[in-house]
């Protein structure tokens, strides 16, 4: 074996050990506009698809998926569509993205935003809201 190939697989192993050569993510929706859930930092995207729709319940869909980067839900305050986004180098930056675009889309109302990353261990977050966003 070569010296190149050696180092290519040591950096190859190195990058499994750590978890980032895939952490995939996900957005679901319930389409009445009353929970939504973001799963992140799991091994496949199928694998965030199922977690985030099972955390998100029966009547949601996935509306987006991203993987190795940052994205942010966001609805108005006081009713009114989903806004998200992915594919953010920083939470800061899908939060903000995402702010505005909602703010935008509300004529400029308050907007509630959950942002997340991958690369930590593998979760879906799902929230709920009573009197729904649609």
């Amino acid at each position: 074996m070569t010296r190149s190939m050696t180092q290519r697989l040591i950096l190859l192993a190195l990058l499994l050990i750590s978890g980032d050569l895939m952490a995939a993510g996900a957005i679901a929706i319930d389409e009445r506009g009353r929970r939504e859930s973001m799963a992140t930092n799991l091994p496949s995207q199928r694998q965030a698809d199922r977690e985030a729709m099972h955390a998100c319940g029966h009547h949601c869909r996935i509306v987006g998926r991203f993987s190795n980067s940052c994205a942010a839900i966001a609805w108005p305050k006081h009713g009114g569509a989903w806004v998200w986004s992915e594919g953010f180098r920083s939470k800061n930056a899908a939060v903000n993205a995402v702010a505005r675009r909602c703010r935008q889309e509300t004529g400029g109302h308050a907007c509630r935003v959950q942002a997340q990353c991958d690369g930590a261990s593998g979760h879906a977050t799902p929230h709920h809201h009573p009197h729904g966003y649609r």
